[in-house]
């Protein structure tokens, strides 16, 4: 990172945007509410992260698409514990574009946390997730930003892409990506990953491990594709290093989702943001 990185760094951490908890507005509609987790669990929801949503909720099923990832290891089968406080539930084994053996409107909430990016046909998954939640309810996601991450070389991913990746049911594997994503990750910001060969080995076989980022997201970028499934956005914020926050609403029946003021480029969650990218799209 060099002297402009590192005085950002400063400067955010300074403002608290590193520690400062998330408004209220993300978490009080979740109060009691029975919710369904994708790809978790997730430090970001537990007691001591930044938007602690499991205490707030009555109940939490997960989905995960094996019972094994390189992320949680071997999950106890059929019982989800995100955080060891009781209200976990059950876990579901299903793919997070085709959740189709839960029923409609049957949650209150869905949550997700860094698992959108992972996903080969977000526009489908987002409709399915969607489904599942009740008229009134929300949807909660935190998606990493790509500026802030090892994809800050990667284009950003339009909408019309995404939209194409529904019309073709373009499932997870796919690498259509594949060799944008081994030219221009930035290994530097990822020592997890390890060395190259092992890097781009695991990502050939994605479809076994699902480490990709098939897509990646400026805030404006997700915020459309947020409207684009006919969501309310209610609340939004992108914090320092990289994560994206968004909870938006199914609207009732007779309702329309408005979001010009999330999407216009006069926009507070553009305008605050620590992103370069967000503050020129004003």
């Amino acid at each position: 990172m060099g002297l402009i990185g590192i005085l950002r760094v400063l400067r955010w951490r300074a403002a608290g945007h590193l520690s400062r908890p998330l408004p209220a507005a993300f978490l009080t509609p979740l109060q009691g509410a029975r919710a369904l987790e994708i790809g978790g669990p997730s430090a970001v929801f537990q007691g001591d992260g930044l938007l602690p949503a499991y205490p707030a909720l009555a109940s939490v099923d997960g989905v995960q698409w094996s019972r094994t990832t390189v992320w949680h290891g071997a999950m106890e089968e059929r019982r989800y514990e995100p955080d060891g406080n009781g209200v976990g539930g059950r876990l579901w084994i299903l793919e997070a574009a085709d959740i189709g053996a839960i029923p409609d409107a049957s949650y209150d909430a869905v949550l997700s946390s860094h698992v959108i990016e992972h996903i080969a046909n977000p526009v489908r998954a987002l409709r399915e997730w969607r489904r599942v939640i009740r008229p009134g309810g929300h949807l909660l996601a935190v998606v990493p930003h790509k500026e802030g991450t090892f994809d800050h070389r990667r284009p950003t991913t339009p909408l019309n892409h995404l939209i194409d990746d529904e019309r073709k049911r373009t499932g997870e594997d796919d690498l259509t990506h594949l060799d944008e994503i081994l030219a221009l990750h930035d290994l530097t910001r990822d020592p997890a990953a390890g060395d190259f060969d092992e890097f781009a080995r695991l990502r050939r076989d994605n479809v076994h491990h699902r480490v990709i980022h098939h897509h990646t997201f400026t805030t404006r970028s997700l915020l459309e594709l947020i409207d684009h499934i006919d969501l309310q956005i209610v609340a939004a914020e992108t914090r320092w290093p990289h994560d994206i926050y968004c909870l938006a609403r199914v609207p009732v029946e007779g309702e329309l989702a408005n979001n010009c003021a999330f999407l216009d480029s006069s926009a507070d969650v553009l305008r605050s943001s620590p992103f370069h990218c967000d503050r020129s799209q004003r």
